[in-house]
């Protein structure tokens, strides 16, 4: 026997490369806030009374949001 096989260690190298686990809940959960900022954030743009650098921290945040979906998408189907 090899040790790899004898090891006692709770790790386990492929854990967490599932997109089945809590990959595809953290990728749903990035899209639902990605709309909801979007959302939030271009109504704030269209109102006129409401300030003007909210809409563009939560326009800011949905772009973080999107590129942040775009690696978790990536990484998902790569393994």
């Amino acid at each position: 026997m090899s040790p790899e096989e004898v090891t006692t260690s709770p790790q386990k190298p492929d854990r967490g490369k599932s997109a089945s686990r809590a990959g595809i809940f953290g990728i749903l959960g990035a899209i639902v806030g990605l709309l909801l900022a979007l959302f939030i954030g271009f109504m704030f743009l269209m109102g006129e009374s409401r300030p003007d650098v909210v809409a563009w921290i939560l326009l800011a945040i949905a772009a973080a949001i999107a590129i942040d979906l775009v690696r978790r998408i990536v990484r998902a189907v790569r393994s």
